[in-house]
């Protein structure tokens, strides 16, 4: 249920548009506990050559939040069939509302934006999700408890766990999921729609580059049908993806990171069928990380993954699965070698949650996750440094939407 509030006690101190402006007020908050355990990492070589030393496991018990997020939106009616509006969502500096373990309590807005609409579409100003998070998104047949969640996987190269920043800093290798720019939505044809966005980091200084990203999405679901086709596609410059993945495996400062041109690319295509109660998905995934003129060490990597969300409505609740499986790297080098072999990782999550009532759930949730020797994909693992390794988690939840 949501809060509707129509904007018009305090008309008198504002300009008259203000007055009819339709406020809407909305939020989820879920909570949990969790407990995780991590394998001890081998001492291996890593796909560049270079040794990693072994990484002793540990277990970690846990609170912190599933997306829990506040919504504050505004509509109005701008005259000949067109409207314009504005939304904030308030989240967590780290993507949640509450930091339970880094004691870190600040608020930021998490997406926000400004838009005007009507039969041709909608353009929104702001902050919000690139197309291929948003296909992500809306293909996850179990919104209602995610923790590792496709994010350990799918849209990166290895490394870059859950965050959901993407961009400049430690997760530069990571796409936008959330970018600031400019935002299309199409209206609907007969069922087909697609998403366009231009966005930013606006980092230009007289020593870094900017880091732009196009993205575009399109996604075809009939009305009344069984079944739904989508596809993602972003295209990024000036990150140099495959420098911090340099660094993951353990290679020395490369030369010339951060001075060369670079382009790394992602895409998403798949689609699902629902029969009765039951919802299956299946997506497939490429990463690629580009750079131009690297003098030695990784100028190029990429990697396939297959993703397979499943869901079962009970009158009581809901069932989800959901499989990731990225597979085996390749890259270029120069000046050595590179050996994708064992570089995949695997991801398998269960979850139920069962209705209270329309807005609150109880969640539970089962992680299992194994990475190759020589795999970057340790962000969701845990193991705080190392190649490869495995996790289990257990969290437990307690979700309120209105």
């Amino acid at each position: 249920m949501k809060v509707k509030l129509i904007v018009a006690a305090v008309a008198a101190a504002f300009v008259a548009p203000i007055a009819s402006a339709d406020v809407t007020i909305s939020g989820t908050f879920a909570p949990l506990i969790g407990n995780t355990k991590t394998d001890s990492t081998n001492a291996v070589t890593s796909p560049t050559g270079n040794a990693i030393g072994a990484v002793q496991g540990f277990s970690s018990t846990f609170f912190n939040d599933a997306a829990s997020r506040l919504t504050i939106e505004s509509k109005e009616d701008i005259g000949d069939g067109n409207g314009a509006g504005a939304f904030i969502q308030i989240r967590g500096t780290n993507g949640t509302l509450d930091d339970f373990n880094g004691e870190n309590k600040g608020l930021t807005p998490f997406r926000w934006g400004v838009n005007v609409n009507g039969g041709w579409g909608k353009l929104l100003v702001g902050r919000e999700f690139s197309p291929y998070t948003w296909t992500m998104i809306n293909n996850e047949t179990n919104m209602g408890a995610i923790w590792f969640g496709p994010f350990g996987i799918m849209g990166h190269a290895g490394g870059q766990g859950l965050s959901l920043a993407g961009g400049p800093g430690t997760t530069q290798h990571a796409f936008f999921k959330v970018g600031t720019g400019l935002h299309y939505y199409s209206p609907d044809f007969n069922g087909l729609s697609f998403k366009a966005s231009w966005m930013t980091d606006n980092a230009k200084t007289a020593t870094n580059r900017d880091i732009t990203e196009m993205g575009f999405s399109v996604d075809y679901k009939p009305a009344e049908s069984m079944f739904w086709l989508g596809a993602a596609y972003s295209r990024r410059s000036g990150a140099d993806g495959s420098a911090p993945m340099n660094t993951l495996f353990g290679g020395p400062a490369r030369v010339g990171a951060g001075t060369l041109s670079s382009t790394d690319q992602v895409m998403l295509v798949g689609g699902g069928i629902a029969v009765g109660d039951l919802t299956v998905g299946l997506w497939w995934d490429r990463v690629s990380y580009k750079t131009n003129g690297v003098a030695a060490g990784l100028s190029e990597i990429s990697r396939d993954a297959i993703w397979i969300p499943v869901s079962y409505t009970l009158e009581a609740g809901k069932i989800g699965a959901s499989y990731m499986q990225a597979l085996e790297s390749d890259g270029t080098n120069v000046g050595g070698t590179f050996n994708g072999s064992n570089t995949g990782a695997s991801i398998i999550q269960l979850s139920y949650a069962h209705n209270l009532s329309k807005q609150t759930q109880p969640y539970v949730m089962l992680s299992m996750g194994n990475a190759g020797d020589n795999s970057a994909f340790n962000g969701p693992f845990g193991n705080g440094g190392g190649l490869g390794g495995g996790y289990r988690s257990l969290v437990v939840g307690l979700q309120h939407s209105f």
